[in-house]
């Protein structure tokens, strides 16, 4: 790697303000003054100064997790500070402390020099040749890497792959490295950790549909495929008409079947003191059919909201009650459930079911853990004569519950809803905020 001149902290803030001009000037920049040869050389070079800030950005970021600088001042972990502060997306942002560690070396808390964990990428990534998608690739194939295989040829795929990465682009390296797995490991006996890296992620897009995204090992596939194909048959054939449903469209419909058997029987463990169960808030005539004058901004009148924040119909919200417990929960004028006034520290179940109904999830802002992953905190504390009433609590899920009873976190409540108050190191101003992650933004009625 290249070595550098040592900087102080006030002339690292004024290179980056002259950074800043400079870039502002190219912003600015007459391009169709330049000369096809000239505009594509411009495009090169400027690629490579990009991929050395992405470098400068990677060392600083390093040394801002060494010192856990976010830690110590909010109770944070860095990605979680990144996320607040420089608004990332919870991906990004972990991708980023970890492109951070692979590429930049630190000191340990005795003092020893630690090496970048990819030193050849780090020293071709610090020559502006490889981008920040090329050492994300490096660093995911070489962490696939079974731990059987020796440090030696862990240190020649390493270099072999940052080599290559000199003169292909990340998608040709990402074939590069699963052709370079597949010699090191041909017959997967050396990968004994594969249960460790099974996964289930749930995502929601812009049309209303969630859709998922897992891996399984070989032993776990086979056998939730096997309790899949027992609902997953065609349907026999009705009035001469066989089932047209795609194999995937049935093995969807049969893992909803086999889900919604498991809640039915009632057989699984209890989550936040109570069975697992689907929830539906919808407002009465709206339940019943009829015309309300709700103009509320949380809901759109005639839509139910399931307990993830998802909207449904009412139709749907009437179907899902035809064979259901119906539990009655009043709101007030501002769509928030109105406390039933029990003085008790003991959240008794139907105050946390008015909370959760408000609430749906951790209050915390860009936090999306659901309510059954969420303890029911007394914003004003019990001790210190907080009631246990609607108007002072809140839901916050186990890492942010800790924060905010050990850190300079806090919560208000504004027209009845829950904000959180960041401290000054996120937000100077102190300006509350709300968890938009579990309520959709008010729609039109018309």
């Amino acid at each position: 790697m290249s070595s550098t001149t040592s900087i102080g902290p006030r002339s690292v803030v004024d290179l980056i303000g002259s950074l800043r001009a400079v870039v502002t000037g190219l912003v600015e920049a007459e391009w169709w003054r330049l000369s096809a040869q000239e505009s594509a050389d411009s495009l090169e070079e400027m690629e490579s100064v990009f991929r050395l800030l992405e470098f400068a950005r990677s060392r600083e970021l390093a040394d801002f997790h060494t010192r856990d600088i976010a830690g110590q001042h909010a109770g944070l972990s860095t990605e979680v500070f990144l996320q607040a502060r420089l608004r990332l997306s919870p991906g990004e942002a972990k991708a980023r402390v970890r492109t951070s560690q692979e590429l930049v070396g630190s000191v340990s808390v005795s003092g020893e020099l630690v090496e970048p964990e990819l030193p050849a990428t780090a020293a071709a990534a610090s020559e502006g040749v490889l981008s920040t998608e090329h050492v994300q690739v490096i660093g995911q194939a070489m962490k696939k890497l079974p731990p059987a295989v020796g440090a030696r040829e862990r240190s020649e795929a390493e270099e072999f792959l940052a080599e290559q990465s000199r003169e292909m682009d990340p998608s040709r390296v990402r074939v590069l490295a699963r052709r370079l797995h597949a010699v090191l490991d041909p017959d997967g006996t050396l990968d004994e950790d594969k249960p460790d890296r099974r996964e289930l992620v749930f995502r929601r897009d812009v049309g209303g549909m969630d859709y998922v995204r897992g891996r399984l090992d070989s032993e776990a596939s086979a056998t939730v495929q096997a309790a899949l194909g027992a609902f997953a048959q065609p349907r026999p054939a009705q009035d001469g008409q066989p089932d047209t449903r795609s194999r995937s469209r049935r093995m969807a419909d049969a893992w909803v079947e086999m889900c919604g058997r498991a809640l039915a029987d009632s057989g699984l463990p209890a989550v936040g003191g109570e069975k697992p169960q689907v929830t539906v808030t919808i407002a009465l005539d709206d339940l019943r059919g009829k015309q309300s004058d709700d103009t509320s901004l949380r809901r759109r009148p005639g839509t139910g909201t399931l307990g993830t924040g998802a909207a449904i119909t009412a139709e749907a919200a009437r179907r899902i009650a035809c064979d259901s417990a119906v539990i009655p929960i009043v709101l007030g004028s501002q769509s928030e459930p109105l406390d039933i006034g029990r003085a008790t520290r003991t959240i008794p179940t139907g105050i946390r079911r008015a909370v959760v109904a408000r609430d749906i999830g951790c209050v915390h802002p860009g936090c999306t853990a659901p309510a059954a992953w969420c303890q029911t905190h007394h914003v004003k504390h019990w001790a210190d004569g907080g009631p246990t009433a609607l108007k002072n609590l809140a839901l916050l899920c186990h890492g942010h519950h800790w924060i905010v009873h050990h850190e300079h976190w806090r919560i208000t409540f504004l027209k009845g809803i829950p904000h959180v108050v960041p401290p000054p190191i996120i937000d100077p101003q102190q300006q509350p905020r709300r968890n938009t992650m579990h309520h959709q933004p008010g729609l039109p009625s018309g």
